[in-house]
């Protein structure tokens, strides 16, 4: 069977819709491997940038920046040169991996123990999110991938995701909650942030449920 040609979009409005519908494939994809408890591995993150831009740019979907693909300065922080991002993302993934080894299933936490392993939980989707935005590693929708790593963690272990899109206010906070964490090396801003966005989802999940059951 010959290979569908791909068809580039011609309005942006076309390449958003075609990147909107890639993102919910990576957060059907990455809820699935959560659930699953399958190992995140680099080749895993890969796929799920591949989600989200095959459809819409191919050339950059599912590889890292190379040599030569430099991204400007961010607003505290100037992301490493494409020529080492493949090793900055190999340390960063063995970090992980490590850490999201050690912590404990909800079904095995003890009585008295809820407390540690509930900041355990955010502590790993909190660095996990600033470590992917401080390596940028994708030419593209390195903010995307961020906040998906995070919400892969807290699925892991059975807490709601938070929210992967910030605008106006909320994206103001955001940028200072990074900038936090690049200038004094203080997570605790965007923890916050996380844990408001889980509870947030909680709570319309909830809606949702108590409106079905009206229905």
């Amino acid at each position: 069977m010959a290979k569908k040609r791909f068809v580039r979009p011609r309005t942006k409005k076309e390449l958003e819709n075609l990147e909107v519908r890639g993102l919910w494939k990576a957060i059907a994809q990455s809820r699935e491997l959560a659930e699953s408890g399958t190992r995140i591995t680099i080749e895993v993150i890969l796929e799920l940038h591949r989600a989200i831009f095959e459809n819409a740019i191919p050339e950059i979907a599912g590889r890292f920046r190379a040599n030569g693909e430099d991204v400007k300065k961010l607003k505290c922080h100037e992301p490493p040169p494409g020529r080492v991002v493949k090793e900055k993302i190999f340390i960063f993934w063995r970090e992980f991996d490590r850490r999201i080894s050690l912590i404990r299933q909800a079904s095995h936490v003890k009585d008295g123990e809820e407390g540690e392993w509930i900041e355990e939980v955010f502590d790993l989707a909190t660095w996990a999110q600033h470590q992917m935005t401080s390596i940028h590693p994708f030419c593209d929708g390195n903010g995307r991938m961020a906040r998906l790593m995070t919400n892969t963690v807290l699925i892991r272990f059975e807490f709601p995701p938070s929210p992967l899109k910030f605008e106006g206010e909320n994206k103001s906070h955001y940028l200072s909650a990074l900038c936090q964490i690049d200038l004094h090396e203080d997570y605790e801003a965007l923890k916050h942030i996380i844990i408001k966005g889980a509870l947030q989802t909680l709570e319309k999940e909830e809606r949702a449920r108590i409106n079905a059951r009206r229905g």
